[in-house]
């Protein structure tokens, strides 16, 4: 359990820092630190249903896709964000030195190596979106593994973790827990490689599963 007097990070990016309200750059930091909506919920003294809305505005004003993009961007940011009850700085203390621009979303996740993932819940594990880090990765472009669900990166699995994979994800998805998976793939010149992979479950309000999200990297021995 987190305690509630964590120290509160966020990231100044287009639009305007100043557009994120208090509560959402709490909620911004604690997704930084790996809570969940429930957990922030508690830290905050809110309801989980308040928590998705500063979640899907933060989405809006970063122009991101996923808790994941959202909680990379904290990580790979060194400003930081101040609550109102911090007291101002002495008149003569220096002015802070504004954070140096920070580029695209983007740009941000196709600079880290592996591959960053949104995409559907079934067997084929048909991706919508994935960073550009997949072509190192498995030594096939964005574009392949997200124009044509045959395409998708469930083709790359090796046959013998089909099963280990589908049940393993269904399970942390039913106990609403994050998933972690080692298995092996088929890459584009016909290398297979070990792999590892990290992802959570995307929840309508309702509870139910609307896809999933993570990120997989190679492995080394």
């Amino acid at each position: 359990m987190h305690n509630a007097s964590l120290s509160l990070t966020a990231v100044p990016v287009a639009p305007a820092w100043d557009e994120l309200t208090e509560r959402e750059g709490q909620t911004l930091s604690l997704i930084g630190a790996g809570l969940s909506n429930k957990q922030i919920a508690r830290e905050l003294g809110i309801s989980d249903g308040t928590v998705k809305i500063y979640v899907r505005n933060l989405l809006r004003k970063f122009r991101l896709h996923s808790r994941l993009e959202l909680a990379t961007r904290v990580h790979r940011s060194g400003a930081s964000w101040r609550t109102t009850e911090e007291p101002p700085l002495p008149p003569d203390s220096a002015a802070p030195v504004p954070a140096a621009p920070i580029p695209p979303a983007r740009g941000l996740l196709d600079d880290l190596p592996g591959l960053i993932y949104r995409g559907d819940n079934d067997r084929t594990w048909y991706m919508e979106y994935v960073s550009a880090g997949c072509l190192s990765l498995t030594g096939y472009t964005a574009e392949y593994l997200t124009r044509d669900p045959e395409h998708s990166f469930g083709s790359l699995i090796l046959d013998e973790y089909a099963d280990y994979i589908w049940y393993c994800v269904q399970c942390a998805l039913l106990k609403r827990e994050p998933y972690q998976l080692s298995y092996r793939i088929r890459c584009a010149d016909g290398r297979i490689k070990d792999v590892w992979e990290t992802g959570v479950g995307v929840y309508s309000s309702s509870g139910e599963v609307l896809g999933i999200e993570g990120a997989i990297f190679e492995r080394r021995p």
